[in-house]
């Protein structure tokens, strides 16, 4: 069916579900219509076949919880990534090197601010997973993967989880280094000052010289995992840690649990209750949640501005993050993000980008109407109390079709997503 087709079939099952004749049916009869229509099946779990390589991930495990790539020694994936968060951190920002501990204990060193919301790594490893970061810095197209670094597959990544996997490793502040005029490391001084592709070459030179060091008790666990994986250290370059963290993380949400939501998908039918299936009926029907949080993934993958507040940090200029404009450069996708997935939403808080909402009912009902949320919590600055008009103004016409009028529809909804 053409995409005009199956908007077609999505129209006609919204005005459908608003009509008295839908309440003719039961609950899981008008569920039935809407996976039927959204074609919607178990996806937490799904992983590209491709990935699959055991030793690969044998080094990749390491890699992943090593801190030994990182400028000071102090930070590793794990750090920011942890399995009692379903692999995020749990804070609003995360909290790169100079700091010391996981989650909230990271905010009370010298740690250097992440501007943005860690997201978790479950559902990343899936073929269908094509756009990876809140800007979209990394995307796999028309065969190709496209970065900030270059296209991928021609640098010797297999995949975009793998480039992605590897851009930390050469951001400042989250790994390289603190910028500071007085101290540096050769992280910082050979790969953040290097352009483009260039990163790649340098951030080999660093590689190299961090295996070199033999009597550096991590190095060495590094090097006897290579070496019983059938690897030398000569070929550890960008594209292999970051080919080696893809199928790791492949194998660590390969294994996950069913889901309720996964488990009613499945023919479960009392894995919901009456509330949640309720939830699930505003969720694609009134709600018009899933017009952006669309799929089994609950993402379009495209890019849209719900006018989250800005606070102090950001990643462009003057503290700002103008999010997918960062990339495309077009004035039009300023304060744009994208669609994040929703698989175990209930379980990574806070929200939004930069983390500005604590729980689920905050961020749902801030795309419903954002008021409520300032007229409580007031403004993050004064900077954002003079200037919050400009995000406003990019907020996306999509969130003017929300028709839920009740708190036991608002209740239901979260009630859904806590499901998922």
């Amino acid at each position: 069916m053409s995409s005009y087709g199956r908007l077609s079939v999505v129209t006609a099952l919204l005005f459908f579900l608003a009509s008295g004749r839908a309440a003719a049916l039961t609950l899981d009869q008008q569920l039935d219509m809407i996976i039927d229509v959204y074609r919607l099946s178990p996806a937490l779990c799904d992983i590209d076949q491709g990935l699959k390589d055991p030793e690969m991930a044998s080094v990749g495990e390491v890699l992943f919880s090593t801190p030994v790539l990182s400028g000071y020694q102090d930070t590793s994936c794990a750090t920011c990534h942890l399995d009692q968060r379903a692999l995020t951190d749990g804070l609003p920002m995360a909290v790169g090197v100079g700091a010391e501990g996981e989650g909230e204990e990271r905010l009370s060193g010298d740690g250097v601010v992440v501007p943005r919301n860690a997201f978790t790594l479950f559902g990343r490893a899936s073929s269908e997973y094509e756009v990876f970061f809140w800007d979209g810095k990394v995307l796999a197209q028309d065969g190709k993967i496209f970065s900030p670094i270059g296209e991928g597959k021609d640098l010797g990544f297999r995949s975009p989880l793998a480039l992605a996997a590897i851009l930390p490793l050469l951001a400042r502040d989250e790994f390289l280094g603190k910028q500071s005029f007085i101290e540096s490391t050769a992280h910082l001084d050979l790969i953040d000052s290097s352009y483009y592709g260039e990163k790649v070459d340098a951030a080999n030179e660093v590689l190299q010289l961090i295996l070199a060091d033999t009597n550096n008790q991590l190095v060495g666990q590094l090097l006897e995992v290579l070496e019983e994986n059938g690897f030398s250290a000569a070929q550890v370059t960008l594209p292999f840690v970051g080919n080696a963290l893809a199928s790791f993380i492949a194998e660590k949400v390969s294994n996950c649990p069913k889901t309720d939501w996964e488990r009613y998908l499945d023919g479960h039918v009392d894995a919901l209750s009456t509330e949640e299936k309720r939830g699930a009926i505003v969720f694609f029907g009134k709600g018009r949640c899933a017009a952006c949080h669309s799929g089994s993934r609950f993402s379009d993958f495209q890019f849209h501005s719900i006018a989250a507040p800005q606070g102090d940090l950001g990643t462009h200029i003057h503290g700002q993050d103008i999010g997918r404009a960062g990339v495309t450069y077009d004035k039009d996708d300023r304060f744009r993000f994208r669609t994040p997935p929703l698989l175990l939403v209930s379980e990574t808080p806070p929200y939004g980008h930069s983390g500005a909402f604590s729980s689920l009912e905050e961020v749902v009902l801030f795309h419903m109407n954002p008021i409520p949320f300032f007229a409580e919590k007031g403004w993050n600055s004064t900077r954002e109390k003079l200037t919050y008009g400009k995000i406003l103004g990019s907020r996306s016409e999509l969130l003017q079709y929300i028709d839920v009028t009740s708190s036991e529809e608002l209740e239901s909804l979260v009630a859904f997503l806590r499901t998922l």
